[in-house]
């Protein structure tokens, strides 16, 4: 009697057997019913909630992209211990841009006070006001009105504009709610969008599918709300940066102090406690009607005053002193050296502790320390072609030591910089040598 055999089966069915993916591969007739199972669900899906948006209208590139958190997964994701499910409070992580020790003594945009008190206030929370732009604050909000305040900041970027908002709140007790725009973003998104869960739910029979329940609250329907029991301010970061659609947008909100939507009644604000703060850089001009809606306030840098008041804390004076007066001499040039995007406080104070770690660890070159500087200060290539323009040919820069800049080497230019903010921090070791070559220059 012959033994039984085990049939032997071939490595590629064997493989398919093992991995059900590979077999699905190897088998396209399958694949391809599979796809197109999915394809008929999801055209029965969208065809099936499109009644439910009208502007929805089963376009599935409208779909919102993040899904709420399941109630029931949320309860169990709540009970486990340690975990964070927000700003990070109980871990003890405090995000000082939005939390200050300064506690407004009577919470309101009625109770910021005169321009003096507004930038005294502000002041105690790290932001050095110019006494115009307090003035222009002041007035918008003492000023009693029926519809929504909206400020319009205009500037350069790093003159402070979104700082402005962040203090404003802390100063005034406000909630800050922001919104960065972008280019293509979908504006009705701002007032209320789909929610794909409770579409989901709808279509699996379950939930009551309430309207209210199939729609999901944007940021300005959520700030209007809000409202109602305390202040919020509402950052719209740069607005310019979509196309014009966004600006009409708002027109009906700011002037009427209500948002409509489809899903459920209107939501009325509360003038007193709402702030609408636009920032805006230079990309296009914003619409007129928005224009007369808004207080539109043109931002500048800092003056070298305001500036001192910053960086003191933090840098040893000289060395604010030598940074505030390159920052100075590059923004005020004129029309030879036009910078782009001059160094802004927030930058120069990172020169300062960049130096100051530098002079610490011993490293104290002075054609180091510029090129360690070089990108700090100018941020673009166009900047940097210009700053090394400028140290090369302008006369507060020229050094004996170099009788031909137009050849100098990128190094000497460098360590240029480097002599310039270490100016009597670091001794100089040239100094003599360069004093002789001056007064040589003198008699001749």
């Amino acid at each position: 009697m012959l033994p039984k055999v085990k049939p032997q089966l071939s490595q590629k069915r064997r493989k398919s057997e093992q991995d059900p993916v590979e077999a699905r591969i190897q088998n396209p007739a399958r694949q391809q019913a599979n796809n197109s199972e999915a394809l008929d669900a999801s055209s029965n899906f969208l065809q099936s909630a499109s009644h439910l948006e009208p502007d929805f209208g089963g376009r599935l590139d409208q779909m919102p992209t993040e899904l709420p958190l399941i109630e029931d997964s949320a309860e169990e994701f709540q009970g486990v211990p340690g975990t964070v499910l927000g700003d990070g409070g109980e871990l003890g992580l405090v995000n000082k841009q939005y939390v200050s020790e300064y506690t407004p003594e009577q919470p309101g945009f009625q109770h910021a006070g005169t321009p003096y008190e507004l930038a005294e206030k502000l002041s105690k929370v790290g932001y050095q006001c110019l006494h115009y732009l307090a003035v222009q604050i002041a007035l918008l909000l003492n000023t009693p009105t029926s519809r929504i305040r909206a400020l319009l900041l205009e500037g350069p970027s790093g003159c402070g504009k979104s700082f402005m908002a962040k203090s404003l709140a802390k100063i005034t007790g406000a909630e800050l709610m922001c919104l960065s725009c972008y280019k293509g973003m979908i504006t009705q998104n701002l007032v209320e969008a789909p929610s794909t869960l409770a579409l989901a739910n709808a279509m699996a029979g379950k939930g009551e599918n309430r309207p209210e329940d199939l729609m999901n609250l944007g940021i300005i329907s959520r700030a209007y709300l809000k409202s109602q029991s305390h202040p919020v301010i509402l950052l719209i970061d740069e607005l310019d940066k979509p196309d014009g659609a966004i600006d009409t947008f708002f027109l009906g909100p700011i002037q009427d102090a209500r948002i409509w939507l489809e899903s459920r009644g209107p939501i009325d604000a509360n003038p007193d406690n709402l702030l609408i703060m636009f920032t805006k850089n230079f990309h296009r001009s914003i619409d007129e009607a928005l224009l007369r809606r808004c207080h539109p306030i043109k931002m500048t840098y800092l003056d070298s005053t305001l500036e001192r008041k910053i960086l003191s804390p933090h840098c040893h004076p000289q060395l604010v002193a030598n940074l505030v007066a390159i920052a100075d001499r590059m923004r005020h040039s004129g029309g030879s050296y036009a910078f782009e995007r001059p160094p802004a406080p927030e930058e120069l104070l990172t020169a300062g502790l960049y130096v100051a770690n530098l002079i610490n660890w011993g490293m104290t070159d002075f054609a180091f320390v510029g090129r360690n500087l070089w990108a700090t200060i100018s941020k673009s290539e166009h900047d940097r072609a210009v700053l090394e323009h400028m140290l090369r040919f302008h006369p507060d820069f020229m050094d004996p030591l170099i009788p031909d800049p137009k050849n100098a080497s990128l190094d000497q230019i460098q360590a240029k910089l480097g002599r310039l903010v270490l100016d009597r921090i670091v001794e100089d070791p040239d100094a003599l040598k360069r004093e002789r070559a001056w007064k040589e220059i003198e008699y001749q």
